[in-house]
């Protein structure tokens, strides 16, 4: 339950905040630091000198911070620490009655909105969420898609929370991905979803957006001169089709599959996993390219296969593994395992058409410059949820 918030620390500096932040402590894994006043607690651990200075010291290596301290101190505590949304930690209060626990810093990057709700679950208490966005009962925008396991691209991030938190009309074009959360949303919230032609007609009905968030697995550019903040959700919705000889480095295939997604406009946060034949379940590459991007690996028996119809067999590889394709095959296998639904399948030429979500074939070229003009398959695979 409390993964995503790891390593955890807790600070009290009273007998009440210790008690009342001891089950927290023990669903979290957090240490609970307490001055050398308390330290016949049991189960504590005694921090000497002052606590602003053995804040310092805890903060760049830790996650998320649990206060049993009054806010105003801990607002105090830790404004010299702060440098960006993006990277300060999560930071959660506790009143000392334990009845709120309230998300001080940290809210939508730092996960301390959601750290402040598990919390408030653990220990029956109320959990107060500040951010305009959480006032108004709508998602933030640079956490929408974590739940989902969406992988967040470039784009104007603040521009966009800054619309949504005052709510002003929010175009979302939602290509790929589960659509359950927009199902949760306020009866009145300001996002217009779908991508209309804006004639007088429907600028009379719906105002023209001051936001755009996507949601696709295509790699969009936006212009830096553009008026209109852009954001970019990834849902992880494409299979990898891998066939490649032995002894293929995982340096190849990763250089292969980056060149392919940027010739095709893809992210490659939407890669949902690697598929290939069994033969290839122990390919020293192919196994540390999964490891290290933490992709899953999917392997199918040659009989599973030559099953898959597929548009460019080859009676070479069939003659060597016995299927007539191994990457595009097994892409269509791995996207149907996950209940995606294969809607084409084209051919990638060194010239290839932009925006076509991949399965890669890919050859051991000795010069990676040479894999540009590599035959190759590709599949585009659209979530239905």
């Amino acid at each position: 339950m409390f993964q995503d918030f790891q390593p955890v620390v807790a600070i009290a500096t009273t007998p009440t905040s210790v008690r009342q932040l001891r089950p927290i402590c023990q669903a979290t894994d957090a240490v609970l630091w307490v001055p050398n006043s308390l330290q016949h607690l049991e189960g504590v651990q005694v921090y000497n000198g002052s606590l602003s200075a053995h804040l310092e010291a805890l903060w760049s290596q830790h996650r998320s911070f649990v206060f049993g301290l009054a806010t105003g101190a801990v607002v105090r505590l830790i404004a010299p620490l702060l440098q960006h949304k993006s990277t300060d930690p999560a930071v959660v209060v506790l009143d000392e009655t334990g009845k709120f626990v309230v998300s001080l810093c940290g809210g939508h990057q730092g996960g301390a909105d959601r750290l402040t709700r598990l919390i408030a679950l653990q220990i029956g208490a109320t959990p107060v969420l500040t951010g305009a966005a959480n006032g108004a009962g709508l998602p933030g925008i640079d956490v929408l898609g974590i739940p989902w396991g969406w992988r967040r691209g470039e784009g104007d991030w603040i521009g966009v929370s800054a619309a949504i938190a005052r709510q002003a009309p929010i175009q979302v074009i939602q290509e790929a991905g589960s659509t359950l959360w927009q199902s949760h949303l306020p009866e009145f919230h300001p996002f217009q979803f779908g991508f209309p032609e804006y004639t007088a007609e429907v600028r009379e009905a719906s105002p023209e957006p001051e936001a755009r968030v996507w949601i696709s697995p295509i790699q969009r550019q936006f212009s830096p001169e553009s008026d209109l903040p852009k954001v970019q959700w990834h849902p992880r919705v494409l299979w990898v089709g891998i066939g490649c000889e032995r002894g293929t480095s995982r340096q190849l295939i990763e250089t292969a599959i980056r060149q392919v997604f940027q010739a095709n406009h893809l992210a490659e946060g939407a890669i949902a996993g690697i598929a290939t034949i069994d033969l290839k379940a122990d390919e020293v590459g192919l196994v540390k390219l999964c490891r290290d991007r933490s992709f899953p690996l999917r392997c199918f028996t040659a009989e599973q296969l030559r099953t898959v119809q597929v548009p460019t067999p080859s009676t070479v590889v069939e003659a060597e593994v016995g299927t007539p394709s191994v990457a595009e095959a097994a892409a269509i296998l791995g996207a149907r395992g996950w209940g995606l639904e294969a809607d084409r399948m084209v051919a990638l030429s060194p010239n290839p058409q932009p925006q076509v979500p991949a399965a890669l074939n890919a050859k051991n070229h000795k010069n990676p410059r040479q894999l540009t003009a590599l035959s190759a398959s590709l599949l585009q695979s659209a979530s239905r949820e």
